[in-house]
């Protein structure tokens, strides 16, 4: 239906917004879509392009829908950095949390994949993540898994920096949010993107100052996308997929709301697919995904 496998797909970051994103994910494989000839990521992209690396099919997204509703993915995004922010971080210390929380959400993706080397994936990674000695992208794509995961998701203030060969890494958001730019230096002729920061533009006036910083931080990164977009399309075929969410909605991690981000974003996808058909895929275009409930 949809022809021979020659796309690399690129999975952006967005924090507990990744629950749209492995939505999205599950309805292409439902679809028979393709499989990726690779894969990259950043942050909460890289987790789940991990999964997806390993076993890239319907049976990796289900196995990486049991990793999101896991008391470890709960505990990892139940606090919203801008939560910390407010409540302000003690004097002299860098970070809110250990380490230790998001190795242990690792550690259960890589019990169900049995993958802890990108040697061992199925699909080549690539991992964003961001060199702050030398404020530019990192990217990792051979060794242990581990340490590039947990760089690429070290959210400033929220999780330590992580040091690799002498150098301090934070989460590649804060360069590369939705790396377009890695997958045309790759050589990629064809991408496919799942954005996960559309929606600010559709949103009441913010309430309240935390609200304010979700909303200016959400269209900030979700243009930066789009100037890349702009600039690359010449290079090579790009199709962006963004499911909506308010800057706020995802501030909320209970099981029963992950679950329902996750079927909203499957229903809506399936939903472009089934309209569009292979025809999505023809041109490069960006597309908006509404999802039915809030997320």
């Amino acid at each position: 239906m949809f022809g021979p496998a020659r796309r690399t797909w690129v999975l952006g970051g967005g924090g507990a917004r990744g629950a749209a994103q492995v939505g999205v994910l599950q309805a292409l494989f439902e679809a028979n879509v393709e499989v990726p000839v690779a894969v990259v990521g950043t942050s909460v992209g890289a987790l789940n392009g991990a999964s997806i690396a390993a076993y890239p099919s319907l049976a990796g997204t289900m196995m990486l829908r049991e990793v999101w509703m896991s008391r470890p993915a709960l505990t990892v995004f139940q606090a919203h950095p801008l939560g910390l922010v407010m409540s302000g971080v003690r004097r002299n210390q860098l970070s809110a949390f250990p380490q230790q929380n998001v190795r242990r959400l690792i550690d259960r993706a890589q019990a169900l994949t049995g993958v802890t080397k990108f040697e061992q994936l199925r699909v080549p990674l690539a991992v964003v993540a961001t060199d702050l000695n030398a404020g530019k992208p990192a990217v990792f794509r051979s060794g242990d898994l581990t340490p590039a995961l947990l760089a690429s998701t070290a959210i400033p203030g929220v999780f330590p920096m992580v040091r690799i060969n002498e150098r301090e890494h934070l989460d590649g958001g804060v360069v590369e949010n939705t790396p377009l730019n890695i997958a045309a230096d790759d050589g990629a002729k064809e991408i496919l993107a799942i954005s996960l920061m559309a929606g600010g533009e559709y949103e009441p006036a913010p309430a309240g100052f935390a609200e304010l910083i979700a909303r200016t931080l959400q269209l900030s990164l979700h243009h930066q996308m789009l100037r890349d977009y702009e600039r690359l399309r010449d290079r090579c075929k790009i199709v962006v997929l963004c499911p909506i969410t308010a800057p706020t909605a995802t501030w909320e991690m209970k099981r029963e709301h992950v679950e329902g981000v996750m079927e909203a974003s499957r229903a809506a996808m399936a939903g472009l697919l089934h309209q569009r058909g292979s025809r999505l895929f023809r041109h490069s275009g960006i597309h908006y995904l509404r999802l039915d409930q809030p997320g």
